[in-house]
This record gives C-alpha cells, structure tokens and sequence, in this order.
C-alpha cells in the first residue's frame, strides 16, 4: 500500500503526540511520589493529632523539640537507641507538676507519610530524664521563663510493620526537602498535675491535594499557589 507524504506526516504529528503524552504522564506520576502527595484525610493514625499553630495561651502546650535515632557511646558503636525530646511550656498561668513526672504517662505514635499507616507505637513510658526549675518538696513550677524539659526513649518493641528505626527518620521519596515526606511524630503526656493530656505532633499535613500532585502545569501551579491564604 502506498501512502501519500500528507499521509506520513499525519502518521509522524500522531506518533509524536504520543510520546508526548506519555511523558508528561510520566511526569506527573514523578512529581505525585514526591512533594505534592496528599494525604488521607481520614487518616486514623492522625486523628488526634492537633495542629500545631494552635495553642490557646491559657493552657500549657507540649512541643516536640528532637528525635533521633544514635549510640550512647560517645565513639559510636553499641546499642542505639531512639530518644526523643520535648518540653512542657506555659502562657500566662504558671503550672505546678510534681516529681516523678508523668511515670508511665507518656505515649508516643509515628505515623507514615501521606497516609500510609503505623509506623511505630508505644503506651506507659516514663521520662528519661527531666531538666526543671528548682523543685520544692517534689513540686515543680513551669513558667513562660522556664518551661519544663524532658527526653522519653522509645523502645524497639514499639516498631511495626517491619519498619527499623532509621526509618522513623527517613523520607519518602528519599532526602526529600519537604516535611510532608517524613514520618510524623504524635507525643502525649498524661499526669495527675495536668487537667487533660497534652497532645503534640511533629507536623500536621494538609490533606488537600496540590496542583503538583494533580499534575498541572507549572503555570497553573503558580496560579494555585498564589491564591492559597497565609
């Protein structure tokens, strides 16, 4: 069968069209894996989880200040082990805890990134270490100008699903720059001093989906960008 040279060019402009597609596609699938992921926004492991800009002064807030994965061992090498370090702060009205400081009141939860389950869990830990003002007769005062500190280690029988601890501090897709990439870490302490639990997270992803991870245009990625508050 002969074909006419209009013939062969419509057959090109076709294949071409192809190609192209399938690599804006690919793309697409890339940029999906890495930043802009959503997350579930029912996500159970998150479900307690508040945000972390939200603090009403009136009440005392826990923040997570580090975690990490390392050796006792000043010379490396040894067990490892995972601590992890936060501090009790206060707005206008000063706290009065007592010694010892929530034993077996701590809880610890990681939960994967953009949605995908339980990392590690952990129930009934004690502060490792406690770094307060002057205690009085076993009281502790908490300040604006002195907050409390601690460090809880989570042990290894906390991990799940297979995961090591490294990977708790790990990102997906690897060396990642965006926080929506890594492990979330959900700490809540409980003692008898506190009205009520003291919940903080690591990060709170947004659930919404981005126009990265829809695919868009890098224009039309400005363009969503710019109109997103704050």
């Amino acid at each position: 069968m002969n074909l006419s040279r209009r013939s062969y060019a419509l057959i090109a402009a076709l294949v071409v069209g192809v190609l192209t597609l399938v690599y804006m596609g690919t793309r697409a699938s890339e940029d999906a894996a890495g930043e802009g992921v959503p997350w579930r926004a029912d996500d159970p492991c998150m479900k307690d989880a508040p945000h972390p800009s939200v603090w009403d002064e009136k009440e005392p807030r826990l923040v997570t200040l580090s975690h990490g994965y390392s050796s006792k061992s000043p010379m490396g090498g040894g067990d490892m082990h995972f601590t992890i370090g936060a501090s009790i702060n206060v707005g206008r009205n000063p706290l009065v805890l007592h010694t010892p400081l929530a034993r077996g009141g701590v809880s610890v939860r990681f939960c994967a990134p953009h949605g995908k389950g339980l990392m590690a869990e952990a129930k009934g830990l004690s502060p490792k270490s406690v770094e307060t003002p002057a205690a009085k007769d076993g009281a502790i005062r908490v300040t604006r100008e002195e907050p409390l500190h601690f460090m809880v280690e989570l042990p290894p029988s906390a991990l799940r699903n297979g995961y090591s601890m490294s990977d708790l501090m790990n990102s997906s897709p690897p060396r990642s720059n965006d926080a929506a990439d890594y492990p979330v870490l959900v700490l809540t302490v409980s003692d008898p001093g506190l009205d009520a639990p003291l919940v903080a997270v690591s990060f709170k992803p947004d659930p919404t989906p981005t126009a990265q991870a829809l695919g868009a245009p890098p224009a039309v990625r400005r363009q969503m960008a710019a109109r997103r508050p704050g």
